[in-house]
């Protein structure tokens, strides 16, 4: 149990760090199907609570399944996917269920406080309400990555070159102030317009390029998806950052790895 809270925990730091240097802030959002496992980990030696298989196991799954979803992608753009309303609000409600139940069993076996007041005398309709809103919420994101993690099951690869390439930092909308901003590319080849939203070590790779020959990949549903970028030129680019990156990241391992070990195998 000790090497299943520490393995967790180390997974989570680098779900952090991942997200830091990529600026994707969803690789902090599948940490949320960790949170259980965690929990029951530090909780069970203490408490003696009975081990919940099928809930570490749904919560591993689906960590996994939203995992691929952001995996190894560079640029992309799902605003061109076909829209299949049905088949993701099924996916969505079994989602749900999924995750209501992993954290429904933690609260109810001990691991978490049980907020929601699960076979409990002291429910509250409202605060059943009030917690299951955000949850809702939450699991659209889970629904899009697991959608996306479908979609790249079959890929066709397509060689595209754009030019007059502007890289701009902007939210969805294209809007330069305000939150929610990301790192965008607009490129035209054979007079038709592509954007992609890219990472953040990928925009600092590109952004000086003013053309880009790019191995598209595109998705079941239509989504453009770029998964590689070999040239050595751009890694030459990117190097100082990455080194930089590198050291705070070994550094933040450590830290957390003589944390784990104190919290799971020190601590009386």
């Amino acid at each position: 149990m000790a090497w299943l809270g520490f393995v967790t925990l180390m997974t989570i730091y680098w779900c952090f760090f991942l997200s830091v240097v990529s600026g994707r802030w969803r690789w902090l959002v599948i940490c949320i199907w960790l949170v259980p496992i965690f929990a029951m980990t530090i909780h069970h030696d203490n408490s003696g609570a009975e081990i919940n298989g099928l809930m570490v196991l749904i919560c591993i799954v689906m960590f996994l399944f939203c995992r691929h979803g952001l995996l190894d992608v560079k640029l992309w753009n799902t605003r061109v996917r076909k829209r299949h309303n049905i088949s993701f609000g099924l996916l969505y409600c079994i989602l749900f269920a999924m995750f209501l139940y992993s954290f429904a069993q933690a609260q109810i076996h001990g691991y978490m406080l049980n907020v929601q007041g699960w076979q409990s005398d002291h429910g509250n309709v409202w605060t059943m309400l009030l917690t299951i809103a955000p949850m809702l919420a939450i699991n659209w994101f889970f629904t899009r990555m697991v959608f996306t993690t479908i979609e790249r099951l079959y890929c066709k690869k397509k060689e595209l070159t754009l030019l007059s390439c502007r890289f701009y930092i902007a939210n969805e909308s294209g809007v330069e102030k305000g939150i929610g901003k990301g790192y965008f590319l607009e490129g035209i080849q054979n007079g038709v317009t592509y954007y992609f939203r890219m990472t953040r070590r990928t925009y600092y790779m590109l952004q000086n390029e003013a053309v880009l020959k790019l191995q598209l990949k595109v998705g079941l549903f239509g989504g453009h998806y770029v998964t590689t970028l070999d040239s050595a030129q751009y890694l030459k680019q990117i190097g100082k950052i990455d080194r930089r990156d590198a050291r705070l990241g070994i550094a933040g391992c450590i830290l957390v790895a003589i944390c784990g070990i104190w919290l799971f195998w020190l601590r009386i």
